[in-house]
């Protein structure tokens, strides 16, 4: 209700109010509330240095182990506080959630993001070595850097290029298919 307050108004006092309210309610979902709040304050009123401080409150409410907030964290600072904003936070997000394999696959794909992609892949490397006994884990860290990696590359012209270039010309059989099948 809030941000539509918001949008429609242009009251960003009520909003707060009912958004502060809301928090104090006793079965409030804090996830809920704090993400939208900080959506809009950093992208509707272009107000980023009070939605870092709602982070800091929300950080302080979820206790470090929340995997969740400390990905939208990263996500947030990407956007608005550049590349070593992003990679403190991301720091601090391994460091509070080492168990939690979506906080370092956030933290490889924010490396590919910022074009880094050798650092990518030695975070993804030191994820692959903490989730060492869990190959459903593994399995799907490389699955979410190999996607991402692959998402950027068609953002690029040289990519949708070799990806235009892959659907038109067919690939060549492998050598000594043709005796394969008449096997």
């Amino acid at each position: 209700m809030a941000p539509n307050l918001y949008a429609e108004y242009g009251d960003m006092t009520e909003a707060r109010g009912l958004l502060r309210g809301g928090l104090m309610q006793r079965d409030a979902d804090y996830g809920s509330i704090y993400r939208g709040w900080i959506a809009m304050e950093a992208d509707h009123s272009g107000n980023v240095d009070f939605a870092r401080a709602l982070f800091g409150e929300w950080h302080a409410l979820c206790r470090d182990k929340d995997g969740g907030f400390w990905c939208r964290y990263i996500a947030f600072e990407v956007r608005h506080g550049g590349a070593r904003r992003a990679r403190d936070v991301a720091e601090a997000a391994v460091a509070a959630c080492p168990g939690d394999p979506a906080v370092h696959a956030k933290c490889a794909r924010l490396e590919l993001r910022l074009g880094h992609e050798d650092r990518a892949f030695a975070v993804l490397g030191r994820a692959l070595a903490a989730f060492a006994s869990d190959a459903s884990a593994q399995e799907w860290l490389v699955d979410q850097v190999r996607g991402y990696r692959d998402a950027l590359r068609r953002r690029t012209l040289a990519g949708r290029l070799r990806s235009c270039c892959r659907a038109v010309i067919p690939s060549r059989r492998p050598h000594g298919y043709e005796k394969l099948q008449s096997v």
